[in-house]
């Protein structure tokens, strides 16, 4: 759905698809770090994703510890995959409080608070959960184009892991503005770019 059609939905159900397009935009972001880990440790078929740590803390945590090892970054492309590494993470805790805050007002809407045991993060154990905080579409709207920008950083560092010539992927190194339908625009270009016209 466009960006502007959405804008003319009701408030609840934009929050309603913004909230998909959050945990879909995660999803692709999560994919390409899982393919990532398995890069970066030296491996290249795609099924070892599947065996990559199943929380994604842990698996930013040993992407981190990888690139930071890995013999195939350079003193060019280890520190921004580094950083795409790293907002990674803070995006998924941002995409965490999206979707757990809507669990518990959902819980307490139907009070069933009290009999249902409602899933965090483990580093939240014993302690008491955050309050829900109010947020705007347009908030969502910026965290969804910021999971599609990092999904393209990861995938530079990715695709330069890849590239037999060694040559650095302008994903991860060169400016540019992700767009709502998932690709990007290069600053200073007019042109949008898709992963299916860069590499079909």
């Amino acid at each position: 759905m466009d960006l502007d059609a959405v804008r003319t939905l009701q408030l609840a159900d934009q929050m309603t698809y913004l909230r998909g397009r959050i945990l879909e935009s995660a999803l692709s972001m999560e994919a390409v770090t899982r393919f990532l880990h398995v890069r970066l440790g030296g491996g290249s078929e795609l099924e070892a994703a599947l065996d990559t740590p199943q929380q994604f803390a842990k698996l930013i945590t040993e992407c981190r510890e990888r690139a930071l090892q890995c013999g195939q970054l350079n003193d060019v492309t280890r520190a921004p995959t580094l950083e795409a590494i790293a907002h990674a993470a803070s995006l998924y805790e941002r995409r965490n409080r999206f979707v757990h805050d809507f669990l518990r007002q959902s819980l307490t809407s139907e009070q069933r608070w009290e009999r249902t045991g409602l899933w965090r993060p483990k580093s939240e154990i014993g302690n008491p959960l955050p309050e829900p905080e109010l947020v705007s579409a347009e908030e969502m709207v910026e965290l969804i184009l910021d999971l599609i920008g990092t999904s393209w950083r990861l995938r530079g560092a990715l695709w330069s892991l890849i590239s037999p010539s060694g040559e650095v992927s302008p994903y991860l190194t060169h400016p540019f503005e992700p767009q709502w339908d998932g690709s990007f625009l290069p600053l200073g270009s007019t042109a949008v770019l898709s992963a299916r016209e860069l590499h079909p």
